[in-house]
């Protein structure tokens, strides 16, 4: 194991020289996650194991992202940039130590989860997006009419739907704001103080209001807590938002529907469509009813 950590490890050191690999924490057909020490302290070297061009893509995203951290604090908590090299692909972070707020580590955690920890997540979302990044910063940005349109086409919303979301889309308005695109409960490490850290930035970009609550809505479902405070926080804010809003909500649902009827039959998969689903049919009503409350 030294030996094949040392080795999984040499782009990280070249980068590096004081990086001392000690753990493997996570590898995936498309990156793999080392943990060691440099002089700075612990810290998490991530490495691209995939030559696809989209995530090189999203590699490069996310490290602009901890580029743009480093000379510009945002308002959330965010690990520190040790070094970075796009072209290599290859990121160092600071290693923020601390539990998931997730027990197991679902994205879509099956049990509720801490008020607190939903709390400080929905806090630190909320001030993500009313965050003024530097100019140059978080240039990716979501097409809403052209995903629409390709969800029209494949047959994933009817034509009252589609047309329904293009009015909300143009209800929405034209502001966009900061997000961080995934921040699925996975995507946060309980602080100290109680406060979250949020990790893996590589969806980052601007986003019509309330996409990053969208998600939580989403992954939250088994949180009695989560939806009434979103829905809350969006009541309380313009129409244009609530638009936006609901938008987010039926383009995301629809994206998770068409994800997990790819993957082949289970027991879990079978639940996981049949919740999305039953909250698919409480969207339509919205729109159905015109309505983006």
């Amino acid at each position: 194991m030294p030996d094949q950590l040392t080795g999984a490890a040499a782009p990280v050191i070249r980068l590096r020289p004081d990086f001392r690999p000690t753990a493997f924490l996570s590898r995936t057909d498309k990156s793999l996650l080392i943990a060691g020490d440099c002089e700075d302290g612990p810290a998490v070297a991530k490495l691209l194991t995939t030559p696809e061009p989209l995530w090189a893509e999203k590699f490069g995203t996310e490290i602009d992202a901890y580029r743009t951290f480093a000379a510009t604090p945002p308002p959330v908590p965010v690990p520190a940039l040790v070094a970075a090299d796009n072209r290599h692909h290859v990121l160092v972070i600071e290693h923020v130590r601390g539990p998931s707020p997730v027990p197991g580590r679902d994205r879509f955690p099956p049990q509720a989860l801490d008020p607190a920890h939903v709390t400080a997540m929905l806090t630190a979302m909320t001030d993500l997006g009313r965050w003024s990044p530097p100019a140059g910063a978080f240039t990716r940005t979501h097409d809403y009419l052209a995903r629409l349109d390709r969800d029209h086409r494949q047959g994933l919303t009817t034509p009252q739907e589609h047309q329904a979301m293009t009015d909300l889309f143009h209800q929405a308005g034209t502001v966009l704001v900061p997000g961080h695109g995934d921040p699925l409960p996975t995507n946060f490490v309980i602080r100290p103080d109680g406060q979250v850290t949020v990790i893996d930035w590589e969806h980052a970009g601007h986003y019509l209001p309330g996409h990053d609550l969208a998600v939580l809505w989403i992954a939250l479902a088994a949180t009695p807590e989560a939806r009434p405070q979103i829905e809350a926080l969006m009541a309380a804010d313009s129409p244009s938002v609530r638009a936006a809003f609901t938008l987010n909500r039926a383009m995301l649902l629809v994206r998770e529907l068409r994800n997990h009827r790819a993957v082949p039959p289970s027991t879990w998969r079978d639940e996981r469509v049949a919740a999305i689903d039953r909250d698919w049919q409480d969207v339509r009503e919205l729109l159905r009813a015109g309505s983006p409350d």
